[in-house]
């Protein structure tokens, strides 16, 4: 990786303090008048003392200047639950925050980085050759230059949708894996492990950028934990039993209700709310 010139620039700064020390060093005028204002057998000291605040603050400056450059601004962006947010970078990249979500995000010269502290988050990065787009999200990285591609953290894994285009993703100390459109990867610990996804599935893991929940085949306890991430009170199954009946269907994730009369019309289940919103689900026929 080159040299950034902005370095250059704050390194440049930083010698022309130096410069201006010796100046000031050499000019008896500036001690004569700073002799004015302190007489006495202090002069010297005083003199040294202006001089030196004057220096220590020119320095000050170069070095905040050359570490802002360094390392970039940070800007943090987030989404309450049941929130969806798309936020425009600089670099014309677009984040599609899902519910429950934070990310912070710098922007520099060599590189562009967004930490995906919690939640989920699809990535559309503007190509830019010379600054490679980093997203890490726990112990994961993933390196892009200019695709699309959608990010969750989920409690035991992060979990990689690769939507057009292709990306570098690593855990930890692991080697790069390549994952391309159209491919899901699954990291933890150190391992990366990537799969196909037929179409129908890529589309249901990022049917939430339109508001949307997908099942097909999935399980009533995975049903209720991906509406819960939308809810302020929870959907609580009551009964185990009834945990492992498998759901399909598309429903609106702001609208958990028709989920509910949809169990309670096609399935022998009934709902019972509690006082805070709460909804418990119980196989129907027990009281």
């Amino acid at each position: 990786m080159g040299t950034d010139p902005a370095h250059g620039v704050a390194f440049a700064k930083i010698e022309a303090s130096w410069d201006a020390t010796e100046r000031l060093r050499e000019t008896p005028v500036a001690v004569a008048e700073l002799d004015e204002v302190t007489p006495g057998p202090l002069n010297f000291l005083a003199s040294r003392r202006v001089l030196g605040g004057m220096i220590a603050a020119t320095l000050v400056g170069a070095v905040c200047t050359f570490a802002l450059q360094l390392h970039g601004a940070v800007d943090r962006y987030r989404t309450e639950l049941g929130e969806e947010r798309a936020v425009t970078l600089a670099d014309g990249s677009t984040l599609h925050l899902n519910t429950g979500t934070s990310v912070e995000v710098s922007l520099r010269d060599d590189k562009r980085t967004v930490d995906l502290l919690r939640g989920e988050a699809r990535f559309d990065v503007a190509h830019d050759a010379r600054r490679p787009f980093y997203v890490n999200a726990g112990s994961a990285s993933v390196r892009a230059i200019g695709t699309a591609f959608n990010v969750r953290l989920r409690a035991d894994l992060t979990e990689l949708t690769v939507i057009q285009g292709a990306v570098a993703v690593r855990d930890g100390a692991s080697s790069s894996k390549r994952v391309v459109a159209g491919t899901a990867a699954a990291i933890r610990s150190g391992a990366v492990a990537v799969a196909p996804l037929a179409p129908k599935h890529l589309a249901q893991r990022i049917a939430w950028q339109h508001g949307e929940i997908e099942f097909e085949g999935d399980t009533l306890a995975q049903a209720v934990e991906e509406f819960n991430r939308y809810r302020t009170t929870p959907l609580v199954i009551g009964d185990p039993q009834i945990a492992g009946i498998r759901i399909g269907g598309t429903f609106r994730s702001d609208r958990s209700q028709d989920f509910v009369r949809a169990l309670e019309q096609g399935f022998a289940i009934r709902a019972v709310i509690g006082r805070d919103h709460s909804i418990i689900l119980m196989p129907a026929d027990k009281d």
